[in-house]
């Protein structure tokens, strides 16, 4: 369970496994000890920047490390389509007709799910020291999150698996450095890039617009499913 920075320890297995996730490369450098914040958010951003000019990278290391053993994989697991309760990263490509901007990389704690479209809140919106307080309510039970962050995704329009992140491993995703937002600009072609702070000025001006309500969880027929993200 992801409990805070300060609080957490990590387990550190001695075994040489034959892949390593950006995941398992934090979890390694802690040395099993308890660290701050600003520990994760220097670590994070250090071990993060092979990752930054191509998140996708970070989905294409986890489908290599579930090929391995059980024992020696994390316990991330790439998933087809989303259901309530979880965090996800994913790759997306946002019909933009009616969108100023868009994340192409999300961070979405998914709320409501369907086979065809899901809509949840992507972290990204918010600055790193803001979405910290958003998983600690989340492992209260508790959703508090600003409206500006909710969002609506069609699955058709991601690219590729989504990587459902296990709840030991969301105090590292929210520090990665890979929220990509993009407009379209009328009368040219291809996508320009929008300036993040920009985004989190946005939000902070409506920061106290909020969607509250009880945590549910949702699973893929297996009770491990579940548990990953408690």
């Amino acid at each position: 369970m992801a409990q805070g920075f300060a609080t957490i320890q990590r387990n550190v297995t001695n075994e040489t496994t034959g892949y390593t996730t950006l995941f398992e490369k934090i979890t390694e450098l802690t040395g099993g000890q308890k660290q701050s914040f600003n520990w994760y958010k220097n670590a994070v951003k250090k071990s993060a920047m092979d990752y930054k000019k191509d998140p996708s990278k970070i989905i294409r290391d986890e489908r290599i490390d579930n090929r391995g053993k059980e024992e020696e994989t994390d316990e991330n697991i790439l998933r087809a389509y989303a259901v309530s309760g979880h965090l996800y990263m994913f790759e997306y490509k946002a019909k933009t007709r009616w969108l100023p901007y868009y994340d192409t990389f999300p961070l979405v704690y998914v709320m409501k799910a369907s086979p065809d479209e899901f809509s949840g809140v992507n972290l990204h919106y918010m600055a790193p020291k803001k979405r910290i307080m958003v998983i600690k309510k989340l492992m209260e039970g508790r959703i508090d999150v600003p409206k500006r962050c909710f969002h609506k995704y069609l699955t058709s329009q991601v690219d590729g698996m989504m990587l459902d992140l296990a709840s030991k491993e969301w105090d590292t995703a929210i520090l990665l450095p890979i929220e990509n937002f993009v407009r379209n600009v009328k009368g040219s072609a291809g996508r320009f890039p929008y300036t993040k702070e920009l985004v989190w000025e946005e939000t902070d001006d409506k920061y106290y617009d909020r969607i509250r309500g009880r945590r549910i969880i949702r699973g893929y027929g297996n009770r491990k499913d579940t548990e990953m993200v408690k």
